[in-house]
């Protein structure tokens, strides 16, 4: 099987949670509040993907796994499965919550930090998404790396703004931020082998 067959299954595999949120919605299994379900959803997934992302390098230094195809390919994949989720994540709280209010929806902004928190995270996956392909690696050398670095801010903005947003029921977010922390302790014993 060649490598772009692979590609295009391993990203519809991703894409396996949205058409699930697609099937709900059309035939009304969503619950009780439809719009909290996919504000939740795609925020939880946006956390998967990313979490996902930052998992390759320790699972490869760790385990050495045979992948099905180039783990930059995978780590690609995942990153822009968490870059469309978060779309996805975005556009249901400006549809649903701030009903295309677009003032409303800067007050809310600017009133409530966890909303800014995750906004500011969604705006650092931007160029991150956008000099995702090899061509803009080569083009940015070095700094292509210390760019992608962001994904660390990025995905602990993600998981704080999950935790402002619950407040009370803490076990999810809590274990993603254990999930988290574990693998930038897994990064840093890797780094401190290498150096030795």
């Amino acid at each position: 099987m060649s490598v772009s067959i692979r590609i295009v299954i391993f990203s519809l595999i991703c894409a396996l949670p949205a058409g699930y949120l697609v099937q709900s919605l059309l035939t009304g299994n969503l619950g009780a509040n439809p719009a909290e379900t996919l504000i939740h959803f795609t925020g939880d997934w946006t956390i998967y993907f990313l979490l996902l992302t930052l998992s390759i390098s320790p699972i490869q230094a760790l385990l050495k796994p045979k992948w099905p195809m180039p783990m930059h390919l995978i780590r690609r994949i995942f990153g822009l499965s968490a870059m469309a989720y978060a779309i996805l994540h975005l556009s249901s709280y400006f549809t649903f919550d701030m009903v295309f209010d677009i003032q409303a929806t800067i007050e809310d902004i600017y009133e409530r930090p966890f909303i800014l928190l995750g906004f500011v995270a969604f705006i650092l996956l931007i160029p991150l998404t956008i000099t995702s392909t090899q061509g803009w690696q080569r083009r940015l050398k070095k700094r292509w790396q210390q760019l992608h670095k962001l994904i660390y801010p990025i995905t602990l903005f993600g998981i704080i703004h999950y935790i402002m947003l619950v407040k009370a029921d803490l076990l999810l977010p809590l274990l993603y931020l254990s999930i988290f922390g574990l693998l930038m302790l897994a990064r840093e014993a890797i780094k401190l082998k290498q150096r030795r």
